[in-house]
C-alpha cells in the first residue's frame, strides 16, 4: 500500500481544468464565513486541491438545530385492519460553512473516484446506487425500474427489504477509518486526509437557537428582520473569537457522522464495502441471478425461486439477519419496522402471511400489479404547494392585489417543467409514468397528479 499523497498521487487530478466546478455551486446562507463563488476562483479552487493548505487548514464549527416533522405511519391492528398513526419524528440537522463544504465536496469526489475503482475491482460496483459521481443520468425512477422489472419478470421470487435504524449516526469512526484507507490503498491516511476524517467524525458544531440570540443581542428584532438577507455572514472573526467561548460542542463519541456533507454520503457506502461483499456472495451462492442493490441505508434483495413458500422466506431472512447481525458494532442495526419480507407468486406480491401485500422501494409502490407513488410524496407535494398557496393569499388580502405566483408554479405545476433546468416534481411524477409504463403492470402515476393544477386554484381562489 501506499503511505502518502501527493497532488498527483491521491488526489489524481492534475489541474483544476479536470474538475467541473460548475457543479460547486454558490450557496447564499448564512454562516460564520462570507459566501464563495468557487467556480470564478482560481485561487480558491488552487487551494482545495493542495494536500499542505488543507492539512493545516483551520474548520469552522457546523451550524445544528433539529427538525420536527409528523410522519404517518401505518400500523396493523390485531383484527388485521390497516390504521394510520400520526408520529412525532426529529432530524439533526447540521451544516459547514462555505470554504468547508467545497473542500468535503472536493474529497467526497475524491473518495468516490477511489471508491467506484475499488467497487469494480471488489465486483460490487453496481451494489450501491446512491451517492455515487459514475451513474449520471441516474435517479430514483431508474433504480426502482431496475428493481420492479428484475422481479416482475420471475415466476415466482423472495424479496427482502430491509433498512439501517439511525445509519450516520452509527457509523463507527475506527471501522471507517480502516475501510477508508483500503479504498484509497494506503497503510495511514495522508495528513490532508487525515485533517478530513478528524473533522468529520470528532466534528465541532455550535446550536443554532445560540447564534439567534447573538443576532438579536446586537441588532434588535425589527432590524434584524430587515437586514438579514444582506448581511455578508453571522458576524466578524473578532465576535466570534468571542462568541464561541463555552458556545463549541465537539462530538465525543466513537461513532456518527453529520449527515449532509459532500463527504459523509460517500463514507456510508465506503463504510459497507465488507458488508456488501459478504451479502453479494450470500445472495449469490442462493441463485446466481439473485439481485442486490442498496439505496444508502435501504437495502432490497430479489431471490427467484421455483418454490416461493413462507418456509423458505423464513429460511432465508434468519440466514441473513444473522449475517448482519455481526455488523452490529460498526453501526448496523435493524429497523424492523421498515422490513418488508414478501413473497411473488401468481403474478401478486403477498406478505409472510401469504395475503396480497405491497412492495414499496425508493418512494414506488407496487400493489395488485399497479405501480404508484407513495402517499408520503404526495402528501409533501401537496402540502407544500398549499403552504405556498397560503403565502400567495395573504399578500393578495394584505395588498388588495393578486398574489404572487411565479414561485408556486414554478415549483409545483406543470408550468415548471424545465424549472432550473431539470423540472420539479410534477416533470419527476411525468419521468416515471414513462418509464414505470414499460413494466408488465399498470402504471397509476399520471392519475395521481392529474388534477394538480385544479387543487391548487381551488384553494388560490378562497
Amino acid at each position: 500500500m501506499n503511505r502518502s499523497n501527493g497532488p498527483r498521487g491521491l488526489h489524481g487530478l492534475s489541474s483544476s481544468s479536470e474538475i467541473n466546478w460548475s457543479k460547486y455551486k454558490k450557496k447564499k446562507y448564512l454562516h460564520f464565513d462570507k459566501c464563495v463563488d468557487i467556480k470564478n476562483n482560481e485561487h480558491m479552487q488552487a487551494k482545495i486541491q493542495d494536500p499542505t493548505w488543507v492539512a493545516s487548514y483551520a474548520f469552522l464549527p457546523s451550524i445544528h438545530f433539529i427538525i420536527e416533522f409528523k410522519k404517518y405511519v401505518t400500523e396493523k391492528t390485531p383484527v388485521g385492519k390497516n390504521v394510520k398513526e400520526k408520529v412525532k419524528k426529529e432530524r439533526e440537522i447540521y451544516y459547514a460553512a462555505h470554504k468547508d463544504s467545497y473542500i468535503y465536496k472536493y474529497y467526497g469526489n475524491l473518495l468516490n473516484n477511489a471508491y467506484n475503482n475499488y467497487a469494480s475491482e471488489n465486483g460490487i460496483n453496481d451494489i450501491a446506487v446512491a451517492y455515487r459521481n459514475n451513474k449520471r443520468g441516474k435517479n430514483n425512477i431508474d433504480f426502482a425500474y431496475e428493481v420492479f422489472d428484475f422481479l416482475l419478470q420471475q415466476d415466482q421470487a423472495i424479496v427482502i427489504a430491509l433498512d439501517f435504524t439511525s445509519f450516520f449516526d452509527n457509523i463507527d469512526h475506527k471501522t471507517l477509518k480502516q475501510k477508508i484507507k483500503r479504498v484509497l490503498n494506503v497503510e495511514e491516511l495522508p495528513k490532508d486526509w487525515y485533517k478530513i476524517y478528524k473533522n468529520i467524525t470528532r466534528y465541532s458544531y455550535v446550536e443554532k437557537e445560540d447564534i439567534e440570540e447573538f443576532l438579536l443581542d446586537k441588532y434588535g428584532k425589527k432590524k434584524l428582520k430587515k437586514i438579514r438577507s444582506r448581511l455578508p455572514q453571522l458576524m466578524e472573526p473578532a465576535e466570534f473569537r468571542q462568541f464561541k467561548q463555552g458556545k463549541i460542542k465537539v462530538n465525543e463519541k466513537s461513532y456518527g457522522i453529520p449527515q449532509g456533507s459532500g463527504m459523509s454520503a460517500v463514507c456510508s457506502n465506503v463504510h459497507l464495502i465488507d458488508f456488501d461483499k459478504e451479502v453479494l456472495e450470500w445472495t449469490k451462492d442462493k441463485l446466481p441471478d439473485a439481485l442486490y442493490r442498496r439505496y444508502c441505508d435501504d437495502l432490497i434483495i430479489v431471490i427467484p425461486t421455483a418454490n416461493a413458500t413462507v418456509e423458505l422466506l423464513e429460511e432465508l431472512t434468519n440466514e441473513l439477519m444473522n449475517r448482519i447481525d455481526r455488523y452490529k458494532a460498526d453501526g448496523l442495526i435493524i429497523q424492523n419496522k421498515k422490513t418488508e419480507l414478501r413473497l411473488y407468486k401468481d403474478q401478486t406480491i403477498f406478505n409472510e402471511n401469504m395475503e396480497i401485500s405491497a412492495l414499496e422501494y425508493l418512494g414506488f409502490v407496487v400493489h395488485k400489479n399497479v405501480i404508484n407513488l407513495r402517499e408520503k410524496s404526495l402528501f409533501k407535494y401537496y402540502s407544500r404547494a398549499y403552504k405556498k398557496v397560503k403565502t400567495s393569499n395573504r399578500v393578495a388580502y394584505a395588498t388588495k392585489r393578486p398574489g404572487p405566483k411565479r414561485k408556486l408554479y414554478d415549483l409545483y405545476t406543470h408550468l415548471g417543467h424545465k424549472y432550473k433546468g431539470y423540472g420539479n416534481f410534477y416533470t419527476y411524477a411525468k419521468n416515471a409514468h414513462n418509464m414505470m409504463g414499460k413494466l408488465p403492470c399498470k402504471s397509476n402515476i399520471k392519475k395521481q397528479t392529474k388534477r394538480h393544477w385544479r387543487k391548487i386554484h381551488k384553494r388560490l381562489d378562497e
